[in-house]
């Protein structure tokens, strides 16, 4: 399947087509063990965003899904726009398909740099997260249909249990599963570390050093941290994949729903620039879950998206197909989030 990806990508190099880039990191090491928490066994292997989904990306959705500006099924949410920690404008009165912009500047206290472009999105719903990868996994098509369906059955869902996704062949764009997400975070390829940042030492909360080694957006107040910042700012703290931001900035949706006492809520990772510090530990490896509902858009919760196998094919193929594509340090850049057989 990730051979047929890399056709994908041949397919989507050209400018004009697509508005969204993800530069995806592969995550191997297909069949590796759970930790001790039951959590991170993942049968296959995938690709991951190395960063939060940020403003400009949420941008081209909308722009491309409610080019009329009617919002459905409330893609857009009127906090992105008045509260100081969103980052998208809506004016109705732009022509069809620009009526949506991400803000200027960076929220007022924001360290040197901050820009609303490439701040993670907030104040979306699990819902509107979903319908994201939904448009992604259909070519990033100019109509509000193409976000209804694909990976996951919304059919104008915007509430109520989430749904699984779908079943099929071939591949999905997706928000990550509780054990995708925190395999990604927390496995070296031989254990589990305690922190999302190859370490086992609690992570330093800074928005000035942004070249210390396991430092994070995180501590509110204490920081001093106004909201997020930039993805991918902490150049030096990534996980052993190479991701960013596992850790602070925003809260990340999975598509991994409660059950018993939080049925009707979505697991959730990493902790937010809100974070006080002496709450970190509930974002450690071995923390217990964290659920949060999928209908309160807030300004400490974002996503990322994942590109994984729909049916699980054989894993030594799927390997030898990670091997071709990524030979350049586990790193395959697709113009278009879609894969085309």
């Amino acid at each position: 399947w990730l051979a047929r990806m890399v056709a994908g990508v041949v397919v989507c190099l050209g400018p004009s087509a697509c508005g969204v880039t993800i530069d995806w990191v592969t995550v191997g090491n297909a069949g590796n063990p759970a930790n001790v928490n039951g959590w991170g066994a993942v049968p296959d292997p995938f690709l991951i965003s190395p960063v939060e989904t940020t403003n400009t990306q949420y941008v081209e959705f909308l722009n491309s899904v409610d080019g009329a500006g009617t919002n459905p099924n409330g893609v857009f949410s009127s906090l992105m726009a008045s509260d100081p920690l969103g980052g998208i404008t809506f004016n109705g009165g732009s022509s069809s398909g620009a009526k949506y912009a991400v803000k200027a500047g960076a929220p007022a206290g924001s360290p040197a740099g901050t820009q609303y472009g490439q701040m993670p999105v907030t104040f979306v719903t699990w819902f509107s997260a979903a319908r994201f990868t939904n448009w992604l996994q259909n070519g990033q098509q100019a109509n509000s249909a193409s976000m209804e369906d694909g990976t996951y059955p919304l059919h104008n869902q915007t509430s109520g249990p989430i749904p699984s996704r779908n079943s099929g062949t071939g591949s999905q764009v997706a928000l990550p599963s509780r054990d995708e997400w925190y395999k990604s975070a927390f496995y070296n390829q031989a254990s589990y570390l305690t922190w999302p940042c190859q370490s086992n030492q609690p992570p330093t909360n800074t928005v000035t050093d942004l070249l210390r080694p396991c430092a994070a957006n995180f501590g509110g107040a204490a920081t001093p941290t106004v909201g997020p910042i930039n993805v991918g700012s902490y150049r030096n703290t990534q996980s052993p994949y190479g991701l960013f931001d596992m850790l602070g900035n925003v809260t990340e949706y999975t598509d991994t729903a409660g059950t018993e006492a939080e049925a009707g809520r979505v697991q959730v990772f990493g902790g937010s620039w809100a974070t006080p510090p002496a709450e970190m530990s509930m974002w450690s490896a071995l923390a217990p879950p964290v659920f949060r509902g999928p209908t309160n858009p807030t300004g400490q919760i974002g996503f990322r998206v994942v590109t994984v196998q729909a049916v699980p094919e054989p894993s030594s193929a799927a390997l030898a197909a990670v091997a071709i594509a990524c030979l350049a340090g586990y790193r395959c850049r697709q113009r278009c989030s879609v894969i085309r057989a």
